[in-house]
């Protein structure tokens, strides 16, 4: 899959009615949203993990899915640094 193509599909298959966050969820946002307003590209999961102090980068996993899930954000397929606050 090319990126240009992945890239298209960005935010499809989102819904359009975005859930609430946890607390906790909401500082995780709010740290991704600080990242990539900083450095104009976001953070690896290795990063997150530090950010955030969680022990492992499969708890950082379960984050992402559930931003993802609720509508927060993308991400893009096969591709690094691919997290994208919609």
């Amino acid at each position: 899959m090319k990126v240009s193509d992945a890239i298209r599909g960005i935010g499809k298959g989102i819904g359009k009615d975005k859930k609430g966050l946890t607390p906790k969820q909401a500082k995780f946002l709010a740290k991704i949203k600080a990242f990539i307003k900083a450095n104009g590209y976001s953070p690896s999961y290795e990063e997150i993990k530090q950010m955030t102090n969680m022990k492992s980068k499969s708890n950082v996993h379960a984050y992402v899915q559930s931003l993802k899930k609720r509508g927060f954000i993308d991400d893009i397929p096969y591709s690094k640094r691919s997290i994208v606050v919609l």
